[in-house]
């Protein structure tokens, strides 16, 4: 009867490590601290190993990265960030962006559905972001940003700042960014456009 708890807390150390190795890591550096220090530093220790791998996670959000074509054919880079845009997460993603918009001369449309919100860090790589990519000639958009993070990037004032709410209207966003690059400086010069807002 004894035996029962520890063959029941040996399966639940193996489904672990079967279902995620990682959270193996704090049970196992709590352990060893615990045989090694008074028990009250070695769970302070494991709680602290915690706390370290939450905030990686944070910092290094999971973006999904497609090549899709418009309905007119156009091919473009589209890239879906899986969480708000705070700090660090949002220089991770930067660099991410910039790597992958660089190996290939699309248009670039972050798909920001999941983004509920944004500090003012973001706001100031998400500037320098735009300044990259017009320095490069190469289209950059944000598709259905919500209004509250549309604030946040408004209060800088970047250039060259679009957002879009219809997978439609694409289309005539690159012909119109296109055209500005080529005829005239009105996108360019423009601080914010909204496409198919329904405000």
């Amino acid at each position: 009867m004894k035996c029962r708890p520890l063959v029941e807390q040996l399966r639940i150390i193996c489904w672990v490590h079967v279902l995620s190795e990682s959270d193996l890591i704090p049970g196992i550096g709590t352990f060893i601290a615990c045989l090694v220090l008074a028990l009250e530093l070695g769970i302070l220790i494991g709680i602290a190993i915690n706390v370290l791998f939450i905030l990686y996670h944070v910092a290094r959000p999971k973006i999904s990265i497609e090549n899709c074509v418009t309905h007119e054919g156009v091919e473009y880079l589209l890239l879906t960030p899986d969480r708000c845009l705070i700090f660090p997460s949002v220089d991770y993603m930067r660099n991410l962006v910039m790597k992958h918009s660089m190996k290939q001369n699309l248009p670039v449309v972050i798909d920001c559905s999941h983004i509920y919100s944004a500090d003012y860090t973001a706001a100031k790589v998400i500037e320098c972001l735009i300044h990259d990519f017009s320095a490069r000639k190469q289209a950059l958009f944000f598709f259905n940003l919500k209004p509250g993070v549309v604030t946040v990037f408004q209060g800088l004032q970047p250039k060259g700042f679009m957002v879009f709410y219809s997978e439609n209207e694409l289309d005539d966003l690159i012909k119109a960014y296109n055209k500005g690059q080529v005829e005239t400086d009105t996108i360019k010069d423009m601080s914010f456009i909204a496409i198919g807002s329904d405000e």
